[in-house]
């Protein structure tokens, strides 16, 4: 009887709208940078930089696959997203799709320009301030995007 009253009370706060304790996601906002350095939570662990266009789609799906990616394995690194569009644009899309990670807003593209960065969507991994993967341009992206967990698989296990 106690389950299941709990359960009612659960269910109509969800109909009714009220966040459920322990929805993290629901509770954060938007998080936009203007560097790396402000978007990483910690400089002491890992942080995989996912370069993103908001007209591809194809970099949506990287973007959310990566995402997910790290959360299902519970790999200890960090995902910061990398776009160069206007920041109120980039601020209504993050909104829509629900994406919590941090974005570095590189409207002047000067992390495009550092990491060479000609076509979207592009992975680098940094740690300690180094670089210690990026994407091999003459990949396609389906062997990138393989080459790319291999590396973060790696991290994880060490």
């Amino acid at each position: 009887m106690r389950t299941q009253l709990l359960t009612a009370l659960v269910l109509g706060g969800c109909l009714l709208g009220i966040p459920a304790a322990g929805r993290a996601q629901e509770k954060e906002a938007v998080r936009i940078f203007g560097s790396i350095e402000e978007a990483a939570p910690s400089p002491a662990r890992p942080v995989l930089l996912v370069f993103f266009s908001l007209a591809c789609h194809v970099c949506w799906e990287e973007l959310f696959e990566m995402r997910h990616f790290l959360e299902q394995n519970s790999i200890p690194v960090d995902l910061v997203g990398v776009c160069r569009e206007p920041q109120e644009e980039l601020v209504e899309f993050l909104s829509k799709y629900k994406f919590y990670c941090p974005v570095v807003c590189d409207r002047e593209k000067a992390l495009f320009k550092k990491f060479k960065v000609r076509l979207e969507p592009f992975c680098a991994i940094l740690h300690q301030g180094a670089v210690i993967y990026e994407d091999d341009r003459s990949l396609d992206l389906f062997a990138r995007r393989d080459e790319v967990k291999r590396w973060l698989v790696e991290i994880a296990s060490r």
